[in-house]
């Protein structure tokens, strides 16, 4: 799935144009990497966690003539589903997830 597609299913569910949840979508995104860019932690509920790590220098090699290379420090962006996301999708791949508005959503607790 493509932003774009993103962008017409919210559109088409909730009845609103397609050009300003194009614009709220880019300003969602926009807001995620700047956040990240000042390597803060981004929490959403129910999804998971991305968080700026940092990543020693290390030494590589370059495949073609086998010689040894140095890769320097870099920073680089990590995502850990929540519990609930992935105890979800485990179990049952095709149940509804907790932000799902649908009639199905009020099933997830029952056992």
């Amino acid at each position: 799935m493509i932003k774009k597609d993103f962008v017409e299913e919210i559109a088409k569910e909730t009845g609103l144009s397609k050009s300003m949840i194009r614009m709220i979508v880019e300003k969602f995104i926009d807001q995620i990497r700047e956040s990240l860019l000042k390597k803060e932690r981004i929490e959403l509920r129910n999804f998971g966690v991305f968080k700026v790590k940092k990543v020693k220098p290390k030494k590589g090699r370059n495949l073609r003539t086998g010689e040894q290379i140095p890769v320097p420090e870099r920073w680089k962006v990590t995502f850990k589903p929540s519990r609930i996301f992935l105890q979800l999708n485990s179990e049952n791949p095709e149940q509804v997830l907790p932000f799902d508005s649908s009639e199905k959503n009020e099933k997830i607790g029952e056992k």
